[in-house]
């Protein structure tokens, strides 16, 4: 007969204990985001800018950056892995091939939608740039367009079944809309890629979002499977709900580097005083998701000083410093870093196998150069 003693056998369970609780301390990582110096630098022609309008990858058998050049009314097709351009589709800006492009969305090489800026409608087309199929829309009283931007508070489109998901702009300036006009106004619409019939979906604003004051209404959504996260220029917090929810649910996400009291528009704002609400004061921007590491990438900008009306004006396209925030599926803080002004443009940036890229071309980076657009891999690293 065996006989177990009790000393031995809680000897062997506490060190089975004390062994889970390392194993479980080790889980826990310390992340940080850090410049690799590994960069992706593209070519250019004369007619190409170093700042993009519009970016998006689409990963087929290498990965593919879509490029919006505005001056030519083209979308550029650069592959990452040779670094060079692969195709260009050039098109018309009127007739029968023709549309005025204001942004877009790779669905499949078989399958692109174009945006023009204004009015309801939309075009597909594919890699041979010939226009396949235009959809009319009718958007309802109280909206402008749908404004599905790729570089300015991005909030990629998404395709559910049939159904077109896009974001959507209210036609009022932020000064005048009231919390209770704003309680009514969508964040997106569902448009039928056959029928063309738009439904404005329940989703919109936090209800107590001007709560302390006028703010502007750009916000960043990003729908993922069954998963909608969104993030509101003037609001630390991010919410998020199912695709079928009539209701968010928030979490607590504010940057350490921003204000506690997010800035307000005063009723009779000067263009003046607008360009600072816009571009000097802390405000929130693109929430980006990385399929790869499953976080969410939140942009932010703090406060800037500036002295004369000149260096207020200059911060349209020389944007001070901003702050990339990373966030896990679940809207846990990872991690938050600061950027210095002068290097980096963060409104040009994707996201690839190896991590966050950011745009080399702020036109103060004394490494720029005009007949390339060069981007650095910034890389989510734990400990």
């Amino acid at each position: 007969m065996y006989k177990f003693t009790a000393i031995p056998l809680f000897a062997c369970l506490f060190s089975v204990l004390i062994f889970s609780c390392e194993n479980k301390k080790e889980e826990v990582k310390a992340w940080s985001l850090v410049a690799s110096g590994e960069k992706i630098i593209l070519p250019l022609d004369n007619e190409t800018s170093n700042v993009s309008m519009g970016l998006e990858l689409f990963q087929a058998l290498s990965p593919l950056l879509f490029n919006f050049n505005e001056i030519t009314n083209s979308l550029q097709i650069y592959d990452l892995e040779t670094q060079s351009l692969k195709k260009e589709l050039i098109f018309d800006r009127e007739g029968d091939q023709g549309v005025n492009i204001a942004y877009f969305h790779v669905l499949s090489m078989d399958s692109i939608i174009l945006f023009p800026p204004y009015g309801g409608k939309l075009v597909l087309t594919d890699t041979s740039g010939k226009i396949k199929k235009r959809i009319q829309f009718d958007l309802p009283s109280g909206y402008s367009t749908i404004f599905p931007h790729n570089s300015y508070y991005v909030s990629p489109p998404v395709v559910i079944g049939k159904e077109l998901i896009a974001k959507v702009r209210g036609d009022k300036r932020p000064t005048e809309y009231t919390q209770d006009l704003l309680d009514s106004l969508a964040l997106e619409a569902e448009i039928n890629l056959e029928s063309g019939a738009l439904r404005l979906l329940p989703l919109g604003f936090p209800r107590d979002y001007l709560s302390s004051g006028n703010k502007q209404l750009e916000y960043s959504v990003n729908n993922q499977g069954e998963k909608k996260v969104v993030s509101f220029m003037g609001d630390h917090r991010l919410y998020f709900s199912d695709q079928n929810s009539k209701e968010w649910k928030a979490v607590e996400a504010k940057s350490q580097f921003l204000d506690d009291q997010m800035p307000t528009i005063p009723k009779d704002v000067d263009s003046r005083g607008f360009n600072e609400y816009a571009f000097a004061k802390s405000r929130y921007e693109s929430l980006v998701y990385d399929s790869f590491r499953k976080v969410y990438y939140r942009f932010a900008y703090p406060n800037v000083s500036f002295e004369t009306d000149e260096e207020l004006r200059a911060l349209r396209n020389s944007p001070g410093p901003f702050v990339v925030m990373v966030f896990d599926e679940n809207l846990n803080l990872l991690t938050e870093t600061k950027f210095e002004a002068g290097t980096y443009l963060p409104t040009n940036f994707f996201v690839g196998e190896k991590g966050l890229y950011l745009s080399l071309s702020h036109p103060d980076n004394p490494e720029i150069k005009e007949d390339e657009m060069a981007f650095e891999l910034i890389k989510l690293e734990g400990n």
